[in-house]
């Protein structure tokens, strides 16, 4: 195995999305890892960056660490997408970089590292924090039990980053023929059959929405046996922690998943986010079997707004309840997480 670690940051302290001071998080989220993790596997951690980090904020960052590595990226918008149709802010608020870090990770990742000889990798993000002590190589878990896509905290994302996205797959993999693992697991039955649409009572009632249901049914079905009209939930994989197998992300059948959905230009004109790319992706072409959800670690990502907790929050790892930075986060922000997260 030649695994390693992964961040994509900026070295400023206000990011133009959030207003975080992303270099002293950054420095934070390396210490805690470190501290409670590297200091015994000494994996390599590769920073990736748009070349703001100078030779002397590098050394400054590394602190000795001699597994810390930068590596400049340099994005742009690719040539087959109409950038007329691309807004320079999605939302009003998110502007192209954000929307080049959803490339990078949706799709880009996986050749650049490939390309360097690695064959595994985690990601954290400069507000990633790793509270508790990991006493086990997560790479060689995730190996030696065949597991190909590993996550900390499931998550369901906002409505706003996922318009058209789960009816754009579903298109995809009705004509590509493609029976997905999971992902349809994730749907529940259309309002557009809800029965209260109909403004009747009793037998009458049933017996049309039976009728219904049934004509829908047959126009569904397909050689996949396709179910009826479905509304997607947006549950899905909190990426800002991910570990995966590259060779999973570079199968034939990945890898066209993924350039059909770059070539759409989801993430730029709708800020589909990579986080629901990757979900579809894992859900679609991995078994469970190959999916591991890690519980013994406590994890901390969260989103802040007007110092109030806006999303995510801190994860106490399964008997680490009673961990300080836990008790401190609670009587903070007076919770440990959103509700639309767990």
């Amino acid at each position: 195995m030649n695994p390693c670690i992964i961040y994509l940051t900026q070295n400023t302290d206000r990011d133009p999305h959030h207003g975080r001071d992303s270099r002293s998080m950054l420095e934070k989220s390396l210490d805690l890892l470190f501290k409670n993790y590297n200091n015994q596997f000494r994996h390599k951690v590769l920073i990736f960056h748009e070349g703001d980090f100078k030779n002397q904020d590098q050394e400054d960052i590394k602190k000795g660490r001699e597994e810390i590595e930068f590596h400049e990226v340099q994005f742009e918008i690719p040539s087959f997408l109409n950038r007329n149709e691309i807004p320079e802010k999605w939302d009003g608020i998110f502007g192209i970089g954000n929307r080049h870090m959803i490339r990078f990770y949706a799709l880009q990742l996986f050749d650049i590292l490939n390309d360097m000889g690695y064959d595994w990798f985690f990601r954290l993000d400069d507000d990633s924090f790793i509270h508790s002590r990991i006493n086990y190589n997560l790479f060689e878990y995730m190996n030696q039990n065949g597991y190909d896509y590993g996550y900390r905290v499931d998550v369901k994302d906002a409505q706003r980053t996922c318009f058209g996205f789960s009816e754009m797959v579903l298109a995809y993999l009705k004509a590509e023929r493609i029976k997905p693992h999971t992902f349809l697991d994730n749907f529940g039955e259309s309002s557009k059959l809800n029965n209260e649409a109909f403004g009747m009572k009793g037998k009458i009632k049933r017996k049309l929405t039976k009728v219904i249901d049934t004509v829908a049914d047959k126009i569904n079905h397909d050689l996949n046996n396709w179910p009826v009209s479905m509304e997607w939930n947006r549950w899905g994989y909190y990426n800002n922690f991910f570990i995966t197998r590259i060779g999973f992300w570079h199968q034939m059948e990945v890898q066209s998943f993924l350039h059909f959905l770059d070539r759409v230009g989801g993430g730029y004109k709708y800020r589909w986010t990579d986080l629901i790319v990757q979900t579809a992706a894992v859900q679609i072409f991995l078994p469970p079997s190959k999916i591991h959800k890690f519980k013994d670690w406590t994890y901390e990502h969260a989103t802040f707004k007007n110092n109030k907790l806006d999303f995510g929050g801190i994860y106490p790892g399964e008997g680490d309840e009673e961990n300080p930075e836990v008790i401190a986060f609670q009587k903070q922000f007076g919770k440990l997480r959103t509700s639309n997260s767990y």
